[in-house]
């Protein structure tokens, strides 16, 4: 009997062990990760150095609450701030309370200016941000699940559709207090926002005094070769919501902030129990060590090459199969002409690959761990063409 609430689509494996790009289920069956826990583990699995931080902390203290100071918290606090262009953290544990805290800051910090009635939030068609009810009423994601039976949805927000400038100056209304978007959408099919569109999105947040969030808990930390994106198109964010890959699958986010804005928070106007405890912020400040580590973004950048590389021609072999490759860095989407995503995810397991669909069923998602060679790129690419292969007789 499963006792667990049925909103997961699992595979039917019983994994039980990881170590670095590997998962082993209890058979002992070792799988090539290229889901890397949806853009979670990007240090590989049980990274010697991080589990051996986390067993120091682990004999020291757990959890005491933000009631008192936290030496590991204000350590990656201001190791985040002189990373980025943030003044303030907020620290949480995952994505979705990360989105809370940004909208509760845009909220607040028109509010604390007497612009009670400026509280709208523009977002973009194909967006996803998480699962509360909050969150996904800022989404802007084609997959019913995720709204219908949830009605009614909060009200405030606006969406747009994706790389269209028109579209969104429509949108502003004097109501209009923030603009906020995934620089590269990865649920919504990994679609990358176009440069010049983000840059002219932030000319127009200022001139306007519109807040620019940035959702880059899929797309950031080091995936696409720098800690963040908005670092290599060179547009920075008023508000940046991060996650996943911070803790390397030990519940970890932050809402990254400008002063500004920050300044309109007070004590009791938000909070988080677990957020950052001494346990996860030993652990984010481990991962960060990791990854600030010389060569550890050329590296990302150079396999990035090497994957986009053996992929392409996948494109050209399978035209009847492949209709596009697209992403960025280490993060790709290969979308079917077919919507039959799950069925060529689902035969990867047999041959020891794992990978994750998204877009309706349309676009297999791939994310390994930051930390693969060339070695791993060549096996799952064989097993990819072996895949398409079979699937032309589908």
């Amino acid at each position: 009997m499963n006792y667990i609430v049925n909103v997961y689509n699992r595979f039917d494996i019983p994994i039980v062990k990881g170590k670095g790009v590997y998962l082993f289920d209890k058979d002992g069956k070792k799988y090539l990760d290229f889901a890397a826990g949806i853009s979670t583990t990007s240090l590989g699995h049980c990274h010697p150095y991080v589990i051996n931080k986390l067993r120091e902390q682990l004999d020291l203290l757990w959890h005491c609450s933000n009631i008192v100071t936290i030496p590991q918290q204000e350590r990656l606090a201001e190791r985040l701030i002189s990373l980025t262009f943030a003044d303030r953290v907020f620290f949480c544990s995952s994505g979705v309370e990360a989105t809370e805290a940004m909208i509760k800051f845009i909220r607040r910090y028109f509010y604390s200016k007497g612009q009670k009635k400026r509280y709208r939030i523009i977002s973009i068609e194909g967006g996803f941000h998480g699962r509360s009810i909050a969150a996904i009423s800022a989404g802007g994601g084609r997959n019913k699940r995720l709204y219908e039976g949830f009605a009614p949805l909060l009200s405030g927000f606006d969406k747009v559709p994706r790389n269209n400038i028109k579209a969104l100056e429509e949108k502003i209304t004097s109501e209009t207090a923030a603009i906020f978007l995934e620089p590269i959408q990865s649920e919504g099919g990994v679609y990358i926002l176009d440069a010049k569109y983000l840059q002219r999105v932030r000319e127009i947040t200022k001139d306007q005094g519109i807040i620019l969030c940035f959702d880059e808990v899929q797309c950031g930390y080091g995936r696409i070769g720098s800690l963040f994106h908005y670092q290599n198109i060179k547009i920075e964010p008023d508000i940046l919501t991060c996650a996943k890959a911070m803790g390397n699958g030990f519940p970890v986010a932050a809402c990254l902030v400008k002063d500004y804005i920050a300044e309109a928070m007070i004590p009791g106007t938000h909070g988080s129990t677990y957020g950052g405890n001494p346990l996860a912020m030993t652990v984010g400040n481990a991962v960060l060590d990791i990854m600030l580590k010389r060569n550890f973004f050329n590296h990302v950048n150079e396999i990035s090459k090497y994957l986009k590389a053996k992929l392409l021609p996948l494109a050209n072999e399978f035209p009847k199969i492949i209709s596009e490759i697209r992403g960025e860095g280490l993060l790709i989407g290969i979308e079917l002409k077919v919507p039959f995503a799950d069925k060529i995810v689902s035969r990867s397991l047999a041959k020891g690959l794992i990978m994750t669909k998204v877009l309706n069923n349309r676009v297999i998602r791939i994310t390994p761990p930051l930390i693969i060679e060339n070695k791993h790129v060549d096996i799952a690419c064989n097993i990819l063409y072996s895949l398409f292969f079979e699937a032309q007789s589908m």
